[in-house]
């Protein structure tokens, strides 16, 4: 008997073992192999790491954090995918097709085992990988909106891919398919990054807005589809051992409700944000507001978690105004925009409030968390000094953007007031909530030919950040300072600050 002919004999029987007992006891020997797999567990370890690093810098956010993870989760995927054809395969290397032939176990018994253990170990795996990483981030500052479904693709995706792995070993026996199907599903996973409804047949919907709610994205029937490809898969591997009816029923159910639910997820995932949506996120009755110190913070529902962190930033520049000048403080209103490590494009609308002052849909976490405090603070100085910035610059011209009008709320105050000292106290303002340069970023963009002089005054502001003095002698001298025609050179004395002999340098622009 040929080694071929070993895949598509049928069951014979012991006749003291029944098919049930062989195909469990076959699944349990297979499924302890499998957890002593370091393929897998490397994948693991590395989706962990990878995870953790992604998510180091940045305060929680449910919404993206479903989705990233399962993308990251992709990694297992692979891993399972590789392991499950390997161990399918197994039996067609070195001399296992004769000694398999002895005993009473026959190909079809092994590949149901094989369909039960490589999914169940791997998506265990995954679980409890993706377990350890979301409940790491559970804390009072996580915003954002849990999607279920979402959290669910990951583990499921691992499932497919096992099962996707023992139909490969099956039919295309070999070391080269596993790799292949890998490397094919991942490159086309990472081409959907720009859009596309095709995008929703994928193991994961990468593409995303923020806040991800701009654009609904079918997460339920995505699971679907996705469950049923198992069942396809899985009656694949065993329709070649014979077309029976059950593995013809299996793989006819699978592939029907894959199609069905493959289209209605296609027609629901749409590339552009409804403008309905984007009127409802730029009116200010879309947000949920809240005092905090005496300032006014609003923020997109699931967003409020991270008002404390924005009071955070915002409490000491507030604090270093004068009592006289408070009022000037802004609302802190939330801006949607930037966009998370997994996609690849932006849209706003032109929100209708009037301050530019609002954070955006990131916040940093542990060690950039200082950053996002000097660039939210930074801000609050700029309305607060009453700098002449621009309300949004409209950008047109990103390829990336498909012609879409993006509003972004940051420009230069141009060369005039980088030469006025409510520009430096401004920047001492920012320099309460953060490092100077990190604040100066919110909202100075200086021009190449601008960049003396801004230079020029990041350094008096760092300098005047050090004086133990500079708040009495701000609030002494705010009126004076506060005048668009006070020059930087007529505001250093009042500050106790002495010229730079570079100055001459540093300070001209056009």
């Amino acid at each position: 008997m040929s080694a071929r002919t070993e895949f598509v004999e049928t069951d014979t029987l012991a006749p003291h073992v029944g098919t049930r007992e062989r195909t469990f006891s076959l699944a349990l020997f297979e499924g302890a192999l499998l957890l002593r797999s370091p393929l897998l567990w490397g994948a693991a370890v590395l989706t962990l790491g990878l995870r953790v690093y992604q998510t180091w810098t940045w305060a929680p956010d449910w919404s993206v954090l479903t989705i990233d993870d399962t993308y990251g989760a992709l990694i297992i995927a692979a891993a399972g995918l590789m392991a499950a054809d390997l161990a399918t395969t197994r039996e067609r290397r070195h001399s296992m097709p004769e000694t398999l032939r002895a005993l009473p176990v026959r190909a079809p018994a092994r590949t149901s085992a094989l369909l039960i253990a490589v999914p169940v170990v791997a998506t265990t795996v995954s679980v409890l990988v993706l377990a350890v990483h979301l409940i790491s981030l559970i804390s009072a500052n996580a915003a954002g909106r849990f999607d279920a479904w979402e959290a669910l693709t990951g583990p499921v995706d691992v499932a497919v891919a096992a099962l996707l792995g023992v139909a490969l070993g099956r039919w295309l026996p070999g070391l080269v398919a596993a790799p292949v199907a890998v490397f094919a599903i991942g490159a086309l996973t990472e081409l959907s990054r720009t859009g596309g409804s095709w995008a929703a047949l994928l193991p994961v919907i990468v593409h995303h807005e923020l806040p991800v709610d701009l654009i609904p994205r079918p997460s339920a029937t995505h699971v679907v589809y996705l469950l049923a490809l198992a069942i396809l898969f899985a009656g694949l591997a065993m329709a070649r051992h014979g077309l029976r009816p059950s593995r013809m029923v299996a793989v006819a159910t699978g592939l029907a409700f894959a199609a069905s639910a493959g289209a209605v997820a296609m027609t629901s995932l749409k590339d552009e944000v409804p403008r309905q949506t984007l009127n409802r996120y730029a009116a200010p009755a879309g947000q949920r507001c809240r005092a905090l110190d005496g300032v006014t913070y609003c923020a997109y529902p699931g967003y409020t978690p991270w008002i404390p962190l924005w009071g955070r930033a915002v409490r000491p520049v507030v604090a270093a105004i004068p009592p006289f000048a408070r009022d000037r403080v802004p609302e802190i209103r939330q801006r949607i925009g930037f966009e998370s490590w997994s996609h690849g494009t932006e849209v706003m609308e032109r929100p209708q409030w009037r301050h530019v002052t609002g954070p955006s849909m990131h916040w940093g976490g542990h060690g950039a968390a200082a950053a996002s405090d000097a660039w939210l603070g930074g801000q609050v100085a700029a309305e607060v000094t009453g700098l002449p910035l621009d309300w949004f610059r409209v950008v047109t011209n990103d390829p990336h953007l498909d012609g879409r009008t993006m509003y972004v709320a940051i420009g230069s105050p141009g060369c005039a007031a980088l030469g006025q000292g409510r520009t430096l106290v401004a920047l001492w303002l920012g320099g309460q909530a953060g490092p100077v340069r990190q604040a100066a970023t919110s909202w100075v963009e200086p021009e190449k030919s601008e960049e003396g002089a801004a230079e020029r005054l990041y350094d008096y502001a760092e300098r005047l950040v050090r004086r133990p003095d500079a708040r009495e002698r701000i609030w002494a001298h705010w009126d004076a300072l506060m005048n668009p025609s006070t020059t930087v050179e007529q505001a250093l004395p009042l500050l106790g600050l002495t010229p730079d002999p570079d100055d001459a340098k540093r300070k001209a622009c056009s």
